[in-house]
Order: C-alpha cells, then structure tokens, then sequence
C-alpha cells in the first residue's frame, strides 16, 4: 500500500524530531509578583525574572529542554514543577513547541513547529513516559543512581506534549518549504 502524503509527512517529521534532542517550549501565564519597588525575585525555584505585568496580564515564557519522542509524536521532557513553563503548566496547559538546529544558510533551514497541549503525568502514565526518555537519555538512570542526585531527579515533573497540529518547514524543497500535518487523536 502507497503511502499518503499525511503518512509521508509525519514519517519525515517524526525522523526529524528523533535526530534532535533540544525543543524550545513556549507557555503563557501570569506573571510573576513583584516586590513594592516593581523588582522580580529572581531564583532557582521559579520567577527567573520574568517581565513585570499589570493585573490581568498573562506573561509569555520559553525555554529549551531536552525531550524524547514517542511513535505518536508525543513528545516527553522533564522540568521542575517550580520552573516558570512549570508553573505555566500546572497540571495541563496549551503550548507551542520548536525544534530547531543553527544553520547558516536559509535556503538549509529546517524545523517543526507545533501546537497541543502538554500535561505533567502520574501514575501508569508518567512511569510509561519516563521509559521513553530513558530510552532517549540513558544518562538520567545513571544520575538517579547517584544518592546526591537521586531525590533532585525523582522530584522533577515528567510532562508530555500532546500535538495537535504541526508544521515541517524544509527549505531544502524550495523557498519557504512548509508542510501543515493535523494530528487526531482517538
């Protein structure tokens, strides 16, 4: 059986995103408080100094993770509940995510845009995720071994981006080379 061009995308999309390991994950949220003199506290346990909003604002956030993929395109990260995305996602969020590398030429540039939502997981799920990125990143095992590291490692969310629609940029195949792929899920 042919392959259809839905089919063919997402077999170039998932052989692109499983060559990367570096997403950048943009969230929305409200900003963090500031102190009476208008400064943010800036620390490793969330606000990072995120620009100061007026009541009612939603601050926009991104940051580069690592992430696995998984044979529904899913793609699983680990970050800190407390980290500013963390805090944007709670328990569920809508997200756009890119996937990238640096080139020099434009006419080389390729990338995945996407949109979904991601959830941090528990339970059956969130052991089935973890597998999956261990799969990817064997060295985390090794870091969760380690007694210093080990509880730091277990207390970081294991978070899962559901994609909805994604876009496969390749200028390869001519000038702005975009391919739109909508995702259903059953």
């Amino acid at each position: 059986m042919a392959a259809t061009p839905a089919t063919d995308l997402r077999e170039r999309v998932g052989r692109y995103l499983r060559a990367h390991h570096t997403m950048t994950i943009a969230t929305a949220g409200p900003p963090a408080a500031a102190s009476a003199d208008g400064l943010v506290a800036v620390s490793s346990e969330g606000a990072y100094g995120q620009p100061v909003a007026g009541p009612g604002d939603v601050a926009p956030h991104a940051a580069s993770v690592f992430y696995a993929v998984d044979d529904a395109l899913r793609l699983v990260f680990l970050s800190k509940p407390t980290s500013t995305h963390g805090l944007h996602i709670g328990t569920a969020a809508r997200v756009a995510v890119t996937v990238t590398e640096h080139y020099e030429d434009w006419e080389s540039i390729q990338g995945v845009q996407l949109w979904g939502t991601v959830k941090r997981l528990r339970g059956a799920a969130k052991a089935t995720a973890m597998a999956v990125y261990l799969r990817r990143f064997p060295f985390v095992r090794d870091l969760m071994e380690q007694p210093r590291l080990a509880a730091m490692v277990r207390s970081v969310g294991v978070y899962r981006v559901e994609p909805e629609r994604l876009a496969f940029t390749d200028n390869t195949t001519g000038v702005f080379g975009r391919e739109v792929l909508e995702i259903r899920r059953r």
